[in-house]
């Protein structure tokens, strides 16, 4: 595993206010748990590292300003995280307003989801208005919204001489025999969702035009403006995660493919370990996330054959990575702690 970089310089340490913005829809939780472990680790980590903490959700959530000074207005949670909906009977319920600045207040806008699946332009712009009164957001929209597309992403990557696999937009229903030619595709290949996924879901081995074609018909007709895409099939044992902190490399897992699927992702349940970076590969992942302008992403890479003198493939950059994997195989030192500790530094806001 990759070793922990200092990131804590002689900068005065301060401690904080969190506030950790949540999407409880079942669409965008770890397939088959109700608890949300990215939640709880938030939580006690900053309870263990001095951090005062609170989520908020997006459904029912509001900005409010009274007397000069700003509040967000937020649903319960229970125990496990997961937000108390109102109900005829009861209600919604309200936590107790929570005041914010920007002078000490950091904002983790995780569950933003994906425009048209599981997120509204309300919930964006709540975060959008909270960078333009001065606060800092992790991701920024700007990070957030080109994460979000896949193609752009790979775009990005290959204009910056970077590898990735070669990837074809599907412009409408009858597009694919177009796609797979114009990419010089052979199948078996990957058919993709470009505006992203949970928890690996919504990407489909196709081995051949016969499966491919209808599939493609029958998303297109279920969702009439799915993005999709195909793309190269590169047959892999495992993945690399590479969390990619303010410009260093903080942590790094091994995801093993599981079996009879094609997939490592580990909310889904594929084994985890650790791994140690090679040069190319750390200064990859840095590079991906200087071009997203991302402060806390996780790079996906598909190692190379020569790991020491190739260049990996990248997968995808994820502007809000999930902890609970990386933190597994992270014995010597809590990775979501040290996040934390990392914004102590007010130069790392900037």
């Amino acid at each position: 595993m990759e070793k922990f970089s200092s990131f804590i310089t002689e900068q005065k340490e301060e401690s904080y206010r969190l506030i950790v913005f949540n999407n409880s829809n079942e669409d965008v939780r770890d397939v088959g748990k109700r608890e949300r472990p990215d939640f709880k680790l938030y939580t006690d980590s900053a309870k263990k590292v001095g951090i005062e903490i609170f989520n908020v959700e997006y459904t029912g959530l509001f900005v409010s300003e009274s007397n000069g000074k700003l509040f967000l207005n937020s649903f319960e949670f229970d125990d496990d995280g997961v937000v108390i909906m109102p109900t005829e009977s009861g209600g919604a319920k309200y936590q107790k307003p929570i005041e914010i600045n920007p002078d000490n207040t950091l904002i983790f806008a995780r569950g933003l989801g994906t425009f048209g699946y599981t997120t509204n332009r309300r919930w964006v712009d709540i975060i959008r208005g909270l960078e333009d009164k001065g606060f800092k957001t992790i991701p920024s929209i700007k990070t957030w919204d080109m994460c979000s597309s896949k193609y752009y992403c790979d775009q990005l990557f290959k204009q910056n001489n970077l590898r990735s696999p070669i990837t074809v937009p599907i412009t409408y229903s009858d597009d694919s025999e177009r796609a797979v030619k114009e990419g010089g595709l052979k199948f078996p290949l990957i058919l993709k969702s470009s505006s992203g996924s949970q928890t690996g879901v919504g990407v489909i081995i196709m081995e051949s035009m016969k499966s491919l074609h209808p599939t493609v018909q029958m998303l297109s007709f279920l969702k009439p403006y799915v993005d999709l895409l195909v793309q190269e099939y590169i047959k892999i044992d495992y993945d690399i995660r590479v969390l990619v902190v303010n410009g260093e490399v903080l942590a790094s897992m091994r995801r093993n493919v599981m079996d009879d699927d094609i997939r490592s992702n580990a909310s889904l349940g594929a084994k985890t370990e650790s791994i140690e970076l090679t040069d190319l590969e750390k200064e990859t992942a840095i590079k991906v996330a200087e071009l997203v302008d991302g402060d806390l992403v996780g790079v996906d890479l598909l190692p190379a054959k020569d790991r020491e003198k190739e260049q990996p493939y990248i997968l995808e950059v994820n502007a809000t990575p999930g902890l609970g994997g990386i933190e597994e195989v992270t014995k010597d030192k809590s990775v979501t702690q040290e996040i934390l500790k990392i914004y102590m530094n007010r130069e790392n806001w900037k």
